[in-house]
Parts: structure tokens; C-alpha cells; sequence
């Protein structure tokens, strides 16, 4: 009889272990569901938006990225400026030489574009000055709205101390076209006519000259772009005096944060007819380090 009174109270003990046991789950499962519920409500309604909500803020955030430049009000408004340099040089058996700086901005707008630039190369062979040159430009185009037409002027002085001339002046303008202009590419057309003197030679007079021209740039991605731009200067006095002037080179985008550019590339100078018994060709050879500000 004490046998069967012990194991009934064995018996009761463990089924009230197992109610407190599920009792003490079920507040565990319930404080769980409570505190995810009460973190789903803590996050604002307005915060949580649905499939096309996200769409189309994806697609307003890249079209506000993509969006262009606010169009500038004034002349002083909307330039872009770049500083280059360039050095090498040899010291002991030879002693050589060479720099190459330039600094230069732009301006873009739909009325017009404006460019400017200036530049100086030296070099010296042996302790000896073998180069000494430099080079100042303006140029405006003025557009016609969605035209591919415009109208160009370009100012230019040079100095070399290594030519018959000391100083050379020159000024052209006449039409332009945009054979191709748009996000990646950029071939432009010009045929011009102006004067040109050489101060400081055998000849100072004014001479008048034509200027056939063309521009082209093309972006092979979002860092390099190659670019060429030739001159052909016919004398309107005598046609078989001309000059011709080329450039040509690589840009590639370094350094994004601190708008670095290497620059590679080459210029070729022509004269027909030179005085003073000087070659014909001038070629500069250029690697450059350039930043933009």
C-alpha cells in the first residue's frame, strides 16, 4: 500500500515537471514572438517600401548621377582647369635636360566653347640650351543650338629660340562642323582664313594664310581616350609656302580621387620653306603627368 501511495506521488511530481516545463516554452516561444514583433513595429512606415519602389529609386539615383553639368550663367562660371608637367634628364658622362610644362582650361556651354592653353618646352644638351620654346593659344567656338554648324576664332603666339623667327603671331577664323559629336566620340571639321607675322625674322609683314583643320577625340572607356588634331596653313600669297602642325596622343585616367592623368603623345611642326637654313620638321616626343581642378 506504501508502495503504490510513493509511486503515485512519483508519478504526480513528474507529470507537474512536465506542465511547468511546457508551461515555461510557451512563455519563452511568446516573449520571442513579442520582442520580433515589437521590432517590426519599431521600424517607421515610411521606410519600407516594395519592389517598385526600390526600381524606381535605383533608377532616379543613376539618372541624377548621369544628369549633366548645371548649365554656367556668367563667362567666370563652368571652367575646367589642367596643369601638366614633364621631366627627364641624365647627369655624369652627358649632361641632359628636358621639361615640358603646360597649364590650360575649358569652357562648355551651348552658346559657345572656350578654350585656352599655354606651354613651354626646354632642353639643354651638355650644359648647352638646345631647346627653348613655348606657346600661347585662345579659341571660341560659337554653336547654332542642335546645328552641327559653328563658328570658330583662334588666337596664337609662339616664340622659339631656336627658328629664324623670335616671336609668331597669328589669328583665324571661318566655319566649323561636327562631322560626329556625341558622348564618346568627336569629329569636327574647319576651314578658315587669317594672318600670320614672324617677328623678329627675314620677313615681318602680315601674311595672309588659310587654316584647314579638324579635331578629333574618342573615349575608349571610361579612363583612356586617344585624340588627334591637325592644322594645314596654305600662304594665300604663295601657295606652294605652308605649314602643317599635328598632335596626337593617349590620356589615361590614373587617379580618380585626385583627377590624375598620364599623357602620351607627339607633335609634329612642318614649314615648307623655312629661313636660316633649319630642318624642315620639328617633332617633340611628350610623357606627362597632368592634373585637373
Amino acid at each position: 500500500m506504501k508502495s503504490r501511495y510513493v509511486l503515485s506521488v512519483l508519478t504526480l511530481s513528474l507529470a507537474a515537471g512536465s506542465a511547468l516545463a511546457v508551461d515555461a516554452s510557451s512563455i519563452q516561444l511568446a516573449s520571442t514572438a513579442a520582442a520580433a514583433s515589437t521590432a517590426a513595429t519599431a521600424v517607421p512606415a515610411e521606410l519600407t517600401l516594395t519592389a517598385p519602389e526600390l526600381v524606381l529609386a535605383a533608377a532616379t539615383a543613376q539618372a541624377a548621377k548621369a544628369a549633366p553639368a548645371p548649365e554656367p550663367t556668367t563667362f567666370t562660371e563652368g571652367w575646367k582647369f589642367n596643369a601638366d608637367v614633364g621631366l627627364n634628364g641624365s647627369s655624369g658622362n652627358s649632361e641632359n635636360l628636358n621639361l615640358r610644362a603646360a597649364f590650360g582650361g575649358v569652357r562648355k556651354s551651348k552658346p559657345m566653347d572656350t578654350s585656352f592653353g599655354l606651354q613651354y618646352s626646354y632642353a639643354t644638351d651638355n650644359g648647352a640650351t638646345s631647346k627653348s620654346r613655348g606657346e600661347a593659344f585662345i579659341r571660341n567656338d560659337w554653336n547654332f543650338d542642335d546645328s552641327p554648324w559653328s563658328i570658330f576664332a583662334i588666337a596664337k603666339a609662339e616664340y622659339d629660340e631656336f627658328q629664324a623667327w623670335d616671336w609668331r603671331a597669328s589669328l583665324f577664323v571661318g566655319p566649323g562642323y561636327a562631322f560626329i559629336k556625341n558622348d564618346t566620340t568627336l569629329l569636327k571639321g574647319r576651314v578658315g582664313v587669317g594672318l600670320t607675322r614672324e617677328v623678329g625674322g627675314p620677313d615681318n609683314d602680315w601674311i595672309p594664310e588659310g587654316d584647314i583643320g579638324v579635331d578629333f577625340t574618342h573615349k575608349l572607356s571610361e579612363r583612356t581616350k586617344i585624340y588627334f588634331t591637325g592644322d594645314y596653313y596654305p600662304s594665300l600669297k604663295r601657295f606652294s609656302d605652308y605649314r602643317l602642325v599635328a598632335k596626337a596622343g593617349l590620356e589615361i585616367l590614373v587617379d580618380p580621387e585626385l583627377a590624375l592623368t598620364l599623357k602620351i603623345g607627339a607633335e609634329d611642326r612642318f614649314d615648307s620653306k623655312p629661313d636660316g637654313g633649319f630642318k624642315k620638321n620639328d617633332i617633340d616626343y611628350f610623357i606627362l603627368l597632368s592634373v585637373a581642378f
